[in-house]
Formats: C-alpha cells, structure tokens, sequence
C-alpha cells in the first residue's frame, strides 16, 4: 500500500509541474557564432556577425551582417534589426579584433557589454586580425565549412601543436586587468583565399597593439611562459661550418618534450636584474645534414643549446622594446620579492625594459627516432 502511495504521489507531483512557457523553434533563433570588430576609414567602430541558418528554405547555410554605430551596445541594435529571429549571444566561438582598431585603442573599452552581460559566452577565443577584418569574415567557406566553427577549430589545433597561444575573452580581461602581465593573442590573416594562423599578436599594457610573433617566436613564447603540456616544436638553423654542411642544409627541427624554466629577479640600485634558466629534454624529428651521433650528439647539443639561447633572447628585447610582459616574469617577482616589486610595480613595463636579462639553457637530446 504504501508502495502504490509513493508512486501516486510522484506522479501527482509530475503533473502539478509546468513546461516551458513558451516554445522555441530552433529556425527561430539566430546564434552568433563569430562576432568582429574594427574602425572603419571614418574611425566608426564596424561590428561583423556570423550566424548559423537552420532552415531547411535557405540557400545559404551561414549569415554575415554588418552594422556601423558608436557604441557596441548600439550596434548590437542595428543588427538585431536586421536578423530574422531572436538575437541568442550565448553561442559566440571567437571574437576577431581588427588591426586598425587596436592601433587606435583599447580593445577593453568596447568589449566591456560582454562582461557585465551574463547571456554573453566570454569563452570565445580571442583573434587579432593582421588586414582586413571584411576579408576574413567573407571568405569562401564553402570547402570548409561554417566560418564559427572554422576560426574556433583553427585556433585549437594551432595551439595544440604550439605555433600559436590560445586566449579566451575570459583570459585576456585577467591579462588586462593584472599589472605584471600584457595581453597575447592568436593572429591571424588572409593569404592565397586561405585562413592561415600566422603567430601571435602581442599588446601594450593600455590594450594597443604593440608587435607580433612568427610561429616559431609564439613556440617560443609558450616554453617561456611554461606552456610545455604538449611538445612544442622548434626549427633551428645552426652553423654550417660546425658541421662542415652547406648553409642551406644546416638545418634542424625538434620537439621539446619536457621544459623546465625557472626565474630569479634581483633589484639592486633601481637596477633589476633577471635570470631565466632552462632545462629541456628534446626529440631530434628531422636533421638535413650528416651526422654520427654517436661521437657528435654532444656537439649538437651545444649548438642547439647555444641557438636556443639566442633566439630566446632576441624574444626578450623585442618585450623589451615594447615594454611588454607576457611571460609572467612579474607575476613571479609578485609572489616572490614582494617587497621589491612594490618598487617597480607602478612602472613595471619601464622596468623591464631597462632590466638586465640573463638566458642560460640546457639541452639534452633524449630521442633520435627510429632509424640513424
């Protein structure tokens, strides 16, 4: 009896329950998927949208619109007026940044109705784009697919195998908002009709853009921001004469499979002074001269070791130059040096790019494939 009771009682709780109040038809809705933004030749802020279409009636699969307002709330207007359906902002993939905008200004000021809005998707991933912001958002995807799904797909396996960063809207407001550290962006561009991944664009702390990466300096990037979770792939041109090769074959690439990089900070007289040591255990994936590694594995080392170094270095003056931050450098002096960096903090990018920068590596090849 009390059995049947339990169940009476479950399903008079079950009809007492109400269902949606409304229904939604997914034809009805219009997701943005990938949203761009850029200044125009008049210095009106340009806002992009692409937008999935679920109806069977259409033609097209995917919608681009196009609105010029002041604000990105007001543009956010405009386009609504020209979207047959019900705006839904929770679906947003990436945010494209157009060059011309972050030459002029922060990026920051014009995102900010994403981050107080909490029907906005502020994981999206964030893309400065290096030309016209039109060209990417019209390309041809007809081969591809749906350009959301594209840009997002691009930027992961770019980062996966480490010739790019990976940054959401989430990470790039921490970045802006931390004193010790400056925003570094996926980059991306228009070459041949085809979306190409070319490196990393980095920014000032005001949220300009400052410089851009290759994709080997955005390799290097990640090791020293100690981004080593998958192996990150390096080419190196080394001297010819070491090797007694021609210059054009003294080439070799590998694959960073563990990384330990380590910083110490010292501020002496106003003077600061930064030491970055790196141990990394490589795999030799591909060697364009001869070589017996049995008796030279050692020379290769060194001069692997020695081009790291260099390169490394070359990196940290062009932070310097600019006076930025993305390695997280000052994070560690923060946690560390408290006292001194209390001394720097408000002038950090000053600091540091008058900072005396000392690289050391250390390289042990631990695999040279299968056949030698």
């Amino acid at each position: 009896m009390k059995k049947w009771r339990g169940i009476f009682l479950t399903w008079a709780a079950l009809l007492c329950i109400t269902g949606c109040g409304k229904t939604a038809y997914i034809e009805d809705q219009r997701f943005i998927v990938a949203e761009g933004l850029d200044l125009d030749d008049e210095k009106k802020l340009v806002m992009y949208t692409a937008s999935p279409i679920f109806s069977r009636e259409a033609k097209d699969k995917f919608k681009i619109t196009k609105a010029t307002a002041e604000t990105v709330r007001e543009g956010k207007k405009n386009l609504e007026a020209k979207l047959n359906g019900k705006f839904g902002p929770g679906k947003l993939q990436s945010m494209l940044l157009g060059k011309k905008l972050l030459k002029e200004t922060d990026a920051l000021i014009y995102l900010d109705v994403f981050f107080r809005d909490p029907k906005y998707e502020i994981n999206a991933y964030m893309i400065v784009v290096d030309g016209a912001l039109e060209d990417v958002v019209h390309m041809n995807m007809s081969d591809k697919g749906q350009i959301g799904d594209v840009i997002k797909s691009m930027v992961e396996s770019s980062y996966k195998s480490r010739i790019s960063v990976q940054t959401s809207m989430q990470k790039y407001h921490k970045q802006m908002m931390d004193s010790a550290l400056t925003p570094s962006l996926t980059e991306m561009r228009v070459e041949k009709n085809d979306l190409v991944i070319s490196g990393t664009a980095l920014l000032h702390k005001d949220g300009t853009y400052a410089a851009s990466l290759d994709n080997q300096e955005s390799s290097l990037l990640l090791l020293l921001q100690r981004d080593t979770s998958n192996p990150i792939p390096l080419t190196f041109h080394l001297p010819p004469e070491m090797f007694h090769t021609k210059e054009e074959m003294s080439y070799v690439s590998v694959n960073i499979k563990k990384g330990k990089v380590e910083f110490k900070t010292k501020l002496e007289e106003n003077l600061l002074t930064i030491d970055i040591q790196m141990k990394v255990q490589i795999d030799l994936v591909e060697r364009m001269f001869t070589l017996d590694m049995a008796q030279q594995s050692e020379q290769l080392e060194q001069a692997i070791e020695q081009e790291l170094t260099k390169e490394c270095q070359d990196l940290i003056k062009k932070f310097q130059k600019h006076q930025l931050s993305p390695i997280g450098v000052g994070i560690h002096m923060r946690a560390h040096d408290y006292k001194n960096w209390r001394k720097v903090a408000d002038n950090w990018g000053k600091a540091l790019s008058e900072a005396i920068v000392n690289v050391s590596t250390e390289v042990a090849i631990k695999n040279i494939g299968v056949s030698e």
